[in-house]
C-alpha cells in the first residue's frame, strides 16, 4: 500500500487496519492458490543406430485434463546453433497421472545436443475447455532435465 495514503490522512484508524488485513489475506490466498505445474522432465537421451531417442516423463497437476498437446521444440547443438525445430506430439496428458513419451530424432546423436527449448505449444486442447485456460500448456509448463541436455522454456 502506498505510504502517501497514510500520510495524507485519507486512511486512518480502523479503515487503515482493515485495508492492511485485507491486503495481507489476499496475498496469502494468492500464494496458496498458485498455479499447479505441468511437469515435463527430459528423463533420458539414448543413442540408437538411427539417431537419438529422447524419453520424457511428465505429470499434469494443473487440474485440467489435456486431451491433445504438441510442443514446438528447438534443439541446439553444442555450439549453440539450432540443429532442428519440430513439433513433438505428446498426445493426451490426463490430470493427476504420470505419463511417459519417447521421440526418436533420426540422424541426430544425443552427445551433439546441448539444449532443448520449448518454443511454444503447437496444439493445446482440453478435454473440458475452461474459459481463459488456453495458455495452460505453456504457462503451467515446468520443464526439467536429468540429462546433460538442458530443457527450458
Amino acid at each position: 500500500m502506498p505510504a502517501a495514503l497514510f500520510r495524507s490522512g485519507a486512511l486512518t484508524g480502523l479503515t487503515a487496519a482493515s485495508l492492511a488485513l485485507s491486503l495481507s489475506m489476499g496475498s496469502a490466498m494468492a500464494e496458496g492458490n498458485a498455479a499447479k505445474p505441468l511437469a515435463l522432465e527430459l528423463n533420458k537421451a539414448t543413442d540408437t543406430q538411427t539417431g537419438c531417442l529422447l524419453t520424457f516423463v511428465g505429470k499434469n497437476e494443473t487440474g485440467l485434463p489435456l486431451s491433445s498437446v504438441a510442443y514446438e521444440l528447438v534443439l541446439f547443438d553444442k555450439d549453440g546453433l539450432v540443429e532442428r525445430m519440430s513439433a513433438f506430439d505428446f498426445g493426451s496428458m490426463p490430470d493427476g497421472k504420470t505419463f511417459v513419451r519417447q521421440f526418436e530424432l533420426k540422424g541426430s546423436k544425443c552427445p551433439g545436443l546441448s539444449q532443448i527449448l520449448v518454443n511454444g505449444a503447437a496444439r493445446c486442447e482440453q478435454a473440458d475447455p475452461v474459459q481463459g485456460a488456453e495458455n495452460t500448456c505453456v504457462s503451467a509448463l515446468a520443464p526439467t532435465s536429468r540429462t546433460d541436455i538442458a530443457f527450458i522454456k
